[in-house]
């Protein structure tokens, strides 16, 4: 008997699905047991065979179309050498979901495939093939991989996951620790969730269906067998925590890698972080009506447009704009190129600005953007102190320069860098003004870290940075 058929039987020991159980127990108890009825209690036996019925077909339907993706290993060491061997497999192994059985298809999480062009794919059934992968997008996690069959493959739709609602029952299919196969029961325990720090543009869902290593890249489904989500990743220390990538992003990035090989998504070119509080409340709004901008790239789409610093963006194409977040979705899903309105809060005045997205370009090409004369690419942007204009009571620094912008997935986030911070010295030397810090920086070239004394709210911290970590 195939492991497969053995796990999927041990499904009734999951603990979700016992407790579903548990429920249609109950309610065959209580219309059926507790008045002694017996036609009552063959009817409600008869509801739980059709239940049964019920995932067992769910099952035949949408096994056959999940596969196992595992190394490629070349057939002969000739062929080997004819390649990158750093190119020849990926560095972890997962699932994956056939949405396109004619064509051969297949979506999986980039992490599964990565730096790999070939991977090796077995199907239901044990058969294998070779896989090409077509393309990857980090940013969200996901890859379209190919194989050639002299036969369509069974394939399984793309549902709709705009209309998922919490509490709806989802099924998740992958090879948990090499057990192929494994068909898994529960509910979509949240929607929309974000800063799980697993991906940029994070919009999960949360299911407590159980996933474990090597359900990544399998298909999260809905009760119809239709694919609503991508399983991505699960929260190692948590019981029936686990998050798939929702169908209708995997629709548009599997779209665009099959078209073009690769993703291209619009930048406006703008440092954004939640609303302060005492900037909601001077603007009567609410945290999350909005972002407020705190810095603008020169010459890039924003800047052109006339958005400057301070801000406030409420919504972007009409749509809500709630955290940092979510902007960066709804940016990300706009084609370079397109036209899309911005509402803005300036001075309490509500105003409107029409911007022509760019293509998104790396993070270098980015801080380049930001300022002409950065001289060392850590990842974080400067502008001076003005006295005349920022000097307060309760501000009495004189000398410094302070951090404007800090740019995603760089060495400067990383060491935990904020918006804000004052750096005061370099090294153990005083910083008086943002031309004395590069001047430092560039006659210092052959200097591997930088240490900085950053006066953070008054209060004074040290932040190590080395140049071989630069991203």
């Amino acid at each position: 008997m195939r492991a497969g058929t053995l796990l999927f039987t041990s499904i009734m020991k999951n603990r979700l699905f016992s407790m579903f159980i548990s429920v249609l127990l109950l309610s065959l108890f209580l219309l059926g047991v507790q008045n002694a009825d017996a036609g009552h209690s063959a009817k409600g036996l008869k509801f739980l065979e059709e239940v049964e019925e019920g995932f067992v077909g769910l099952a035949e339907h949408t096994l056959p179309s999940v596969v196992n993706i595992s190394p490629y290993v070349p057939p002969s060491p000739s062929i080997r050498r004819q390649s990158d061997p750093n190119r020849s497999r990926p560095t972890n192994a997962g699932a994956g979901v056939i949405i396109d059985g004619v064509n051969g298809y297949i979506v999986t999480n980039s992490h599964v495939v990565r730096q790999a062009e070939k991977v090796q794919i077995m199907l239901y059934g044990g058969k294998e093939l070779v896989g090409n992968v077509l393309g990857t997008d980090e940013e969200t996690d996901l890859a379209v991989v190919q194989v050639r069959s002299s036969e369509p493959l069974r394939s399984v739709d793309l549902g709709d996951s705009s209309k998922l609602k919490v509490g709806q029952f989802v099924v998740a299919i992958g090879n948990p620790y090499g057990l192929h196969d494994t068909f898994s029961f529960g509910v979509i325990s949240g929607l929309n969730r974000e800063n799980v720090n697993i991906s940029r543009y994070e919009d999960f869902i949360q299911t407590d269906a159980s996933i474990n290593p090597g359900n990544s890249g399998g298909p999260l489904l809905n009760i119809r067998g239709e694919v609503v989500g991508i399983n991505t990743a699960i929260i190692n220390y948590a019981q029936s925590i686990g998050f798939a990538i929702p169908s209708n992003v995997v629709k548009n990035v599997t779209q665009q890698i099959i078209e073009n090989g690769s993703v291209s998504r619009g930048w406006l070119g703008v440092g954004i972080e939640y609303i302060p509080d005492d900037v909601a409340q001077a603007a009567n709004i609410d945290k999350e009506d909005g972002v407020l901008v705190n810095s603008v790239f020169e010459k890039q789409p924003a800047f052109l447009a006339g958005i400057k610093v301070g801000d406030i963006i409420l919504r972007i194409g009409g749509a809500k704009v709630s955290s940092p977040n979510s902007m960066i979705r709804l940016i990300g899903n706009v084609s370079p190129g397109q036209i899309i309105k911005l509402d803005v809060l300036r001075d309490n005045e509500r105003k409107t600005f029409s911007v022509q997205l760019i293509k998104k370009e790396d993070p270098q090409h980015q801080l380049a953007a930001l300022s002409k004369r950065d001289p060392v690419k850590f990842g974080f942007v400067l502008e001076d102190l003005n006295p005349d204009d920022s000097k307060t009571k309760e501000d009495d620094r004189d000398q410094g320069v302070r951090v404007i912008q800090v740019l995603p997935h760089t060495i400067a986030e990383k060491e935990g860098i904020r918006v804000g911070d004052v750096i005061v010295a370099v090294n153990g030397q005083s910083i008086l003004d943002k031309e004395e810090f590069e001047r430092f920086l560039q006659g210092n070239t052959q200097e591997k870290t930088f240490s900085l004394l950053i006066d953070r709210d008054h209060e004074a911290i040290t932040i190590t940075l080395g140049k071989e970590s630069q991203q």
